[in-house]
């Protein structure tokens, strides 16, 4: 049940959370945890009187291309020890994501504890992330530039807080953006309480123009980078450069990028880097008449795709087709024969995922019935918001 917002419910929201995710400190009082708590519709269901089990979603905008889209972030999915096994959260997951639904929401993210549990209710895998690993090594030949400068400080200073926010929103203006969250102001706010020890480099060229940014934590014997966006390929090499200087501290340099990130082509000896991609965020297609509004085709022509096998969201199923007119896309159902077909979790990897249509046809993803010269504009993540 959708929980009611007073002091009861919190104080046993805070407890039940506390013992679930092992929190030291009292979350009544903690303003990370109220931050998220006051900007949620939060589920949970109660055994005696007492709450039981609980999800949270947080309210987020995020862009898809050109459209802004409402995005439900589930987290602080828990039960008390007693309780579990007992079907509360597969009750409360299914119950939130009608929900959101209701409430025109079109897409719903989490970070999963289990890929394979939270397919169950139509997440799948969408938002992968790269890591770069190295020694000193392989960062020892950055040098600072001598055309433009770094300033390093806290997001707490209004010049670099203003620098990183109109860097972050540029990549929007892009339109490339295909599930990344439109980071609001209560959300760097908790960026800025929640990661205390976090400093942030700023690079401003010749013009005094901000051209990239990183945040960065130190914790002998680790250097994490966890975000790293540079609009110049001045801009990453002075942030390397940062990084660099700090090589007679003898650490392990870890930076967290995009998905498709070519930033190991700015290394020399590439063949000292260590580099994995990732899972990071799993997607649910809440609606998906307005999730293929927000889609781009490679050829401005008609398409029919079906959909089928979700098991909350009954609307979700059927054929959808694609109309283009005066260069004007529109969506509806259709009795038409589908062109391709695949169940909701498998057209989520295609159309907020990483794989193209072909992939997915190539995979035994999607079943091709009958060929089209067409596929869908892949975008791209740039910054990771984990909830």
């Amino acid at each position: 049940m959708l929980l009611k917002n007073n002091k009861q419910t919190l104080d046993q929201v805070a407890n039940l959370v506390k013992y679930a995710f092992l929190k030291k400190n009292d979350l009544t009082q903690d303003k990370n945890f109220l931050g998220r708590y006051n900007d949620a519709f939060n589920f949970g269901e109660e055994k005696d009187g007492q709450l039981a089990s609980y999800i949270m979603v947080n309210k987020f905008t995020s862009r898809i291309f050109d459209k802004e889209v409402k995005m439900g972030g589930v987290g602080y999915v828990s039960s008390y020890p007693e309780n579990r096994g007992q079907g509360d959260i597969n009750r409360l997951m299914k119950e939130a994501i009608r929900y959101l639904h209701e409430h025109n929401y079109v897409i719903s993210n989490l970070a999963p504890f289990s890929e394979s549990f939270y397919r169950r209710y139509g997440y799948e895998n969408t938002i992968f992330q790269k890591e770069f690993h190295f020694k000193d090594n392989a960062i020892n030949n950055f040098k600072p530039l001598k055309n433009g400068r770094v300033i390093r400080g806290r997001l707490t200073d209004s010049t670099i807080n203003d620098a990183v926010i109109s860097l972050y929103h540029n990549k929007f203006s892009r339109n490339s953006q295909r599930n990344t969250v439109l980071r609001e102001n209560w959300w760097w706010d908790r960026i800025n309480t929640y990661y205390p020890d976090r400093f942030t480099c700023v690079y401003f060229d010749e013009n005094k123009i901000p051209q990239g940014y990183m945040f960065y934590e130190i914790d002998s014997p680790n250097m994490q980078v966890d975000e790293f966006y540079y609009q110049t390929p001045d801009a990453a090499r002075a942030l390397l450069s940062i990084i660099a200087s700090h090589v007679s501290s003898n650490l392990n340099y870890h930076i967290k990028d995009a998905e498709n990130s070519l930033l190991n082509e700015f290394f020399p000896n590439q063949d000292l880097l260590r580099i994995n991609t990732f899972p990071y965020m799993m997607t649910r297609i809440i609606d998906m008449k307005q999730t293929l509004n927000c889609m781009k085709l490679v050829n401005e022509r008609e398409l029919v795709i079906k959909v089928y096998a979700d098991d909350i969201i009954e609307e979700n199923n059927g054929s959808w087709k694609l109309i283009f007119k005066n260069k004007q896309m529109s969506v509806e159902k259709t009795s038409q024969s589908a062109d391709y077909s695949a169940t909701l979790t498998n057209w989520t990897k295609v159309l907020l995922g990483h794989l193209t249509l072909r992939q997915a046809v190539k995979l035994g993803f999607v079943k091709e019935n009958r060929h089209q010269p067409n596929d869908f504009v892949k975008g791209e993540v740039s910054f990771y918001d984990y909830f």
